[in-house]
């Protein structure tokens, strides 16, 4: 059996991480708040300063938010995993994604009612 044990796996260059085509690795990751108040060490409207293949994250109203990519997926067939800072049954919802961008909704479960939360998100599928 082979073995390879390394540090750092870069770019040719040296200078930045490789790129994830064809691997089945997660192709973005992130954390958002979305609440009043810091959760989860981040300021309220913000990201993780850990988030992954994410070049914007803009706030669209109580509950909804805007994640822009900055390699976009090959197309809208990814497969998106979430969840939700939650006090009762919080759900989390990608209402409308494309290539390059995730709407995330975080509401109530129960009654439907749009809530700001703290959450997270990883997407899987290929790149473009």
């Amino acid at each position: 059996m082979s073995e390879i044990r390394a540090t750092t796996i870069s770019d040719a260059a040296g200078t930045g991480p490789i790129a994830l085509t064809g691997q089945s690795a997660a192709k973005a990751h992130f954390g958002f708040n979305q609440a009043a108040s810091t959760v989860f060490g981040m300021p309220t409207n913000t990201l993780s300063s850990q988030s992954f293949n994410v070049a914007s994250y803009t706030d669209n109203g109580t509950g909804d938010a805007t994640i822009t990519l900055t390699s976009a997926m090959a197309n809208t067939g990814f497969t998106y995993l979430s969840g939700a800072e939650t006090t009762n049954n919080t759900r989390t919802l990608a209402s409308t994604s494309t290539a390059s961008s995730l709407d995330i909704r975080t509401s109530d479960g129960d009654s439907g009612t749009a809530l700001d939360k703290a959450g997270w998100a990883t997407l899987m599928g290929d790149l473009a």
